[in-house]
């Protein structure tokens, strides 16, 4: 089987959706790509795919799935278009499995909810009562879902602070140069509201992450094109089979068995992981994941999740992956896996760097 390499990777800041911060671009997505294609020495002409996930660029009433192909996108490349960007992530992969040939890019983006485009948030309600059901299963108190809230956040303000995000934000767009998190009031008890604004449901506490906004894309090859183009080669991806979703919305944690289910085809195992990211959408999923595997919480999204950056629904599976790409390269980790879940499917990413 053709092996597939990230050549690069990278994302625009995330921004929380409020009325009050910038609008997100018309050309976010062309600005993440091409300072990709200008930072790996790639003409657009050497690009014979993009893999898009972007609302504004879908049919009204799109269901999960592939939702186009052949049209023009961003720098004008040919595109397929999908709802989420863990499938076009799997589709762009599979193309240059069949192809080596193929060059491919990756974007998505979330103009957040508010956006006449994005089409709202999906089953608020039910994702809430799903969350009340696995903190039952899993015991999983209130301060559980609360400190893990705080810490999500913190991480992200730490790295922030650090630098550590300056490789991976490409983008040149103002309003969209660093990070803006929203910081949890003091005295806050994460009692979550669902993102419509309605009140809490009936469930007990749930901490939901807050709407955001940006934009990612990473550059995939086949090994022997990198090699005969002279494109440097980040790490080795590799993508295990789509299933059918038994994550319930991403929010409960598949079994360690699953997971391993997943991962050993590829040569991996939930043991050798450096790094695990997995969704962040309700804070009790991570620690649901925690009970679950018995990973450790340095090496479960170690430098915050959704509860950190904001829900990016259509492109947080892609910023998890560019965030994660550049972690292991600062700690020096080898393996690092993405599980992306949503309602219907789960699909493991692993990144190898060594």
């Amino acid at each position: 089987m053709t092996g597939v390499v990230l050549v690069d990777a990278g994302r625009s800041a995330i921004i929380p959706d409020d009325p009050g911060l910038p609008d997100l671009p018309a050309g976010l997505v062309e600005d993440v790509i091409a300072a990709l294609l200008r930072r790996s020495c790639l003409d657009p002409s050497e690009v014979a795919e993009l893999f898009l996930a972007d609302p504004r660029h879908l049919p009204a009433g799109s269901s999960p799935g592939p939702s186009g192909t052949g049209v023009a996108g961003p720098l004008g490349l040919p595109t397929t278009l999908a709802t989420s960007s863990s499938l076009s992530m799997a589709q762009a992969v599979r193309t240059i499995e069949d192809n080596p040939d193929v060059v491919a890019v990756v974007a998505a983006a979330d103009p957040g909810p508010s956006h006449p485009a994005a089409g709202g948030a999906a089953h608020p309600r039910l994702r809430q009562h799903t969350a009340g059901i696995v903190a039952a299963w899993w015991d999983i108190a209130p301060d559980e879902m609360a400190a893990w809230a705080r810490s999500s956040y913190t991480r992200s303000a730490e790295c922030l602070a650090a630098g550590d995000f300056a490789d991976e934000i490409v983008s040149t767009t103002a309003g969209y140069l660093v990070d803006c998190y929203r910081k949890p009031q003091v005295g806050d008890r994460f009692t979550g509201r669902v993102s419509d604004g309605a009140a809490p449901a009936d469930d007990g506490p749930a901490v939901i992450a807050h709407p955001a906004r940006g934009a990612s894309a990473i550059l995939l090859a086949a090994e022997s094109t990198a090699v005969e183009l002279g494109l440097p080669v980040r790490a080795r991806l590799h993508a295990s089979r789509t299933v059918r979703s038994a994550c319930e919305f991403g929010i409960a944690p598949l079994g360690a068995g699953g997971v391993d289910e997943l991962l050993i085809p590829g040569g991996f195992s939930i043991g050798c992981l450096d790094q695990l990211e997995v969704p962040e959408h309700c804070a009790v999923t991570p620690v649901a994941w925690m009970k679950e595997t018995g990973i450790s919480e340095y090496l479960l999204n170690p430098r915050g999740g959704d509860l950190g950056f904001g829900h990016l629904p259509r492109s947080g599976d892609l910023r998890s992956l560019v965030t994660m790409v550049n972690s292991l390269a600062d700690t020096g980790g080898r393996f690092g896996a993405l599980v992306a879940s949503d309602i219907r499917w789960t699909t493991v990413f692993v990144l190898a760097t060594q």
